[in-house]
């Protein structure tokens, strides 16, 4: 599975920036998000303060910026 997180400007709703996780990732990304069931590879979900806290400990760098929202998406 790819996950993306996707940040998107809070005024146009236009994709920023897309980042990809690290593969292998799987089971951090499920712990973060609270998962108990698998993904399909068609999912998306709104992140919140404290997801994005989690991921950039797990990628290692500071994404935040109040001017956009992030979304993470599950590919196949």
């Amino acid at each position: 599975m790819r996950f993306l997180v996707e940040a998107f400007d809070k005024k146009t709703d236009f994709q920023a920036f897309v980042i990809e996780l690290p593969a292998g990732c799987d089971e951090q990304i499920k712990a973060i998000m609270g998962w108990t069931k698998e993904q399909h590879g068609w999912e998306g979900y709104d992140l919140s303060p404290q997801h994005i806290q989690a991921i950039e400990k797990l990628i290692g760098s500071s994404i935040v910026n109040p001017d956009f929202y992030f979304q993470l998406t599950c590919n196949v």
